[in-house]
């Protein structure tokens, strides 16, 4: 049975709290954008790190999401690489820059 988050979604995705609008699929949408940066293995003694770039969405706003689609985020193009739908009505996707 889902949870009833319908209401608390929204709260989230409100644009004068956490979210903003983005530009999906020639449309707008409210999303969480998060750049952090991330240590990554790269084989060596010195530490490397590497933004990662994601958004946190409604799942019903990107009902056909597909690698390789272009997502516009404050003017910066990036590229779809992945994504997980968490079974609660929010997706999280993991951008690239293009």
């Amino acid at each position: 049975m889902p949870l009833p988050l319908t209401s608390d979604l929204a709260a989230i995705m409100n644009l004068e709290e956490f979210a903003q609008t983005i530009t999906y699929n020639g449309g707008a949408i409210s999303a969480i954008f998060d750049n952090e940066t991330v240590p990554i293995d790269a084989g060596g003694f010195a530490q490397v790190h590497q933004e990662q770039p994601r958004l946190t969405v409604r799942t019903i706003d990107v009902p056909s999401i597909g690698e390789g689609e272009a997502v516009v985020v404050n003017g910066v193009t990036y590229a779809i690489r992945a994504w997980i739908h968490d079974g609660t009505g929010v997706t999280e996707i993991r951008l690239e820059k293009a």
